[in-house]
């Protein structure tokens, strides 16, 4: 089966078979157009925290972005890579004892920002994964 596109209007997303995309919160509670949750294995929006999945943040020209960094432990640089249309730079790091890889791209004033949590209450997902890259590949604005 072919993956589904999320797309809310501002951002999209391939959504592989096996995984559920949802709308996400910003910092103020409040929904926002400018980040969702694309997880394994989920069912409920309540699964992205019980699950191993994405959270893609969009930053527009001119919205402020900096990023997270020194907010996790055990921080390690990857090498970037190319994928898609985007060239991603990051790192893996801990948060609460959840362990994330960290990604970001820039272009033309515009930032994508992604987080992997790629383990969570037994389960387990990774860069590496052909789910995980196909979706990193279709980050794109709608």
């Amino acid at each position: 089966m072919a993956s589904e596109i999320y797309n809310n209007s501002v951002i999209c997303a391939a959504v592989p078979e096996g995984w559920k995309a949802f709308e996400a919160i910003d910092s103020g509670g409040n929904l926002t157009l400018k980040k969702f949750h694309v997880y394994k294995n989920a069912e409920t929006p309540m699964d992205i925290f019980r699950k191993a999945g994405i959270t893609v943040c969009y930053f527009a020209k001119g919205d402020i972005y900096l990023s997270p960094r020194f907010f996790y432990d055990n921080v390690e640089d990857i090498e970037p890579f190319e994928l898609g249309e985007h060239l991603w730079q990051g790192y893996t790091c801990t948060s609460l004892g959840y362990p994330y890889t960290m990604l970001e791209s820039h272009c033309d004033g515009v930032v994508f920002q992604v987080m992997i949590l790629t383990e969570n209450n037994g389960e387990k997902i990774a860069l590496e994964d052909p789910d995980v890259t196909e979706i990193l590949k279709s980050i794109k604005e709608a």
